[in-house]
């Protein structure tokens, strides 16, 4: 079985404060403008250093979550299953959106999406599209793609295996709330 959160490799933006002595700590951080706004421009810088830095290289998938994202195992399990090699792009989706891409291409939500190394092999390749005015994190994901011409597998995987803000069962129930 693929262990895809095992051997997390952790990506924040110089904002991000957490203690280095953590099990949490960054292995790279990214220089971007803050804000909930500016994300598109976050994810793009993250992938311009995981480009150039190639430190991708010893993973299989790179899994893109929210801070407040709950992965069921399940999602691991899923995903290994399903895999049959190629290109794959996998999360719970959300789009197509032609208001910001013509193309029509498909983006997942932002919460949680995620690919294989073969497919950033090929955006690293093709170059990084600028974000449109607008246009969230998730969705420039989904652009970038399809302006790379990637051809891959569209993934998609239950909504249930990925919980935001909340969790809940018959003995747990746990909220995260963003306070300002």
């Amino acid at each position: 079985m693929n262990r895809l959160l095992a051997d997390s490799y952790k990506v924040c933006d110089d904002s991000t404060t957490i203690d280095p002595a953590s099990h949490l700590s960054c292995d790279m951080t990214v220089s971007s403008p803050a804000g909930w706004k500016k994300l598109c421009f976050k994810t793009r810088a993250m992938f311009e250093e995981i480009c150039r830095t190639k430190s991708y290289k010893p993973y299989k998938f790179l899994v893109k979550t929210d801070d407040d994202a709950i992965m069921d195992p399940l999602v691991e399990n899923f995903i290994s299953s399903e895999y049959e090699g190629g290109n794959v792009y996998f999360g719970t989706t959300y789009g197509p959106n032609t208001s910001y891409d013509p193309q029509n291409n498909t983006w997942f939500g932002g919460w949680f999406y995620g690919v294989n190394t073969e497919v950033i092999d090929k955006i690293c390749e093709c170059g990084l599209p600028q974000c449109i005015s607008k246009m969230g994190e998730d969705q420039w994901f989904g652009y970038t793609l399809g302006q790379c011409n990637i051809e891959k597998r569209d993934l998609v995987v239950p909504e249930d295996f990925v919980h935001h803000k909340e969790y809940s069962t018959k003995r747990l129930n746990i909220k995260f709330t963003a306070i300002r």
